[in-house]
């Protein structure tokens, strides 16, 4: 085939209708090729297949679902697309969406709480489906998603009884193990929970586990071992730098399972700025297990969430109904893991 390239000062993207007359065709012939190759002759296909590559045509895949009335994107909302939980989860999501032939849109809360509307932002008319992550209790996105008629698959947030799939956290077994770590080296009355939002569906879940691993040993947790705030490590150093501050000299060890690794960093630089040991006077314990769990020194023990796991467990049930709309709907529980480091280990 002689070249047929679009003159290069020519400012407009090339159209279906530029391949169609540069194979001598029809534009649904060439649709055909690009929908359902098997229905064009193979040689027509295969110089339609020709004109695309040297032409670069790209499909418009908006145009494509109007007459398909599929996409092939699929949409995911997160709380929040800041930090390494949550570019750990869009990691594994966007790798199973491509895996799938999908492409993925990301949006987030935070753009949503500006004043936007999740109908609007998350684009509902131009998805296939969507994943949504709901951390507590009043999140205005699910509302407006079951509204939208598209497939929906929810993370974080059990749906059992209702028509949503949906993949959960099992926060009850890796705070269960760290809570039993700690108590190897700290008495009960010494351990202490420092989670996010009180509301937060995590946060609920982790601070119960706590509760009733303490409860196992015949404690019962004052108020006082249980503290609220944010995922943030500026949190973690406010609520350490106050509370070492109040503790005076002369007290025992203690031990800190915080909310996350963000938390339990601020935590180390408030004992660092205080002289404390870590993991000498604190042992210290985090959530997800980040990477900074592994920067840091001492270590930090963490209790692994699967991040990437969840995302890429969310494409794949989205995809499944995508494809099968009227599936029984599936409820995945992922497993977490204590992950145990220098500190929260004394060796005396």
């Amino acid at each position: 085939m002689s070249s047929r390239r679009l003159p290069s000062s020519q400012p407009r993207a090339v159209s279906i209708e530029d391949v169609a007359s540069a194979a001598s065709v029809s534009t649904a012939t060439v649709s055909r090729v690009l929908n359902n190759p098997g229905l064009v002759a193979s040689a027509t296909a295969k110089r339609v297949q020709a004109a695309i590559d040297e032409l670069e045509y790209r499909p418009n895949i908006l145009a494509k679902g109007l007459s398909t009335r599929k996409t092939g994107v699929l949409g995911i909302a997160l709380p929040d697309i800041f930090g390494e939980f949550y570019s750990e989860l869009l990691r594994g999501a966007d790798s199973e969406a491509r895996a799938s032939g999908y492409h993925l849109l990301v949006s987030s809360e935070a753009r949503i709480g500006d004043g936007g509307h999740a109908e609007s932002t998350l684009a509902f008319g131009l998805i296939d489906g969507l994943a949504v992550m709901i951390t507590e209790p009043d999140a205005r996105i699910l509302p407006e998603a079951a509204r939208s008629k598209v497939p929906v698959v929810v993370l974080d947030a059990e749906t059992q009884g209702q028509r949503f799939d949906s993949v959960v956290v099992d926060n009850a077994v890796g705070t269960r193990e760290a809570v039993h770590h700690l108590l190897e080296s700290v008495g009960p009355a010494e351990c202490l929970f420092v989670g996010g939002p009180r509301e937060n569906f995590d946060t609920a879940s982790r601070a119960a586990a706590f509760t009733a691993a303490l409860a196992e040993r015949g404690h019962r947790v004052r108020a006082e071992q249980l503290s609220f705030g944010t995922y943030t490590a500026e949190w973690g150093l406010k609520w350490a730098t106050e509370r070492l501050a109040s503790r005076g000299t002369g007290r025992s060890c203690f031990g800190v399972l915080a909310g996350n690794d963000e938390i339990a960093y601020g935590v180390m630089q408030a004992c660092q700025d205080a002289g404390v040991s870590i993991p000498g006077e604190l042992r210290l314990i985090g959530c997800d297990d980040s990477r900074l769990a592994s920067l840091v020194r001492p270590r930090l023990s963490s209790v692994r969430v699967p991040a990437a796991e969840i995302g890429a467990a969310a494409v794949r049930l989205l995809v499944r109904r995508v494809k099968e709309p009227n599936a029984a709907p599936t409820h995945l529980t992922l497993p977490t893991k204590l992950v145990i480091r220098e500190s929260s280990v004394w060796r005396g």
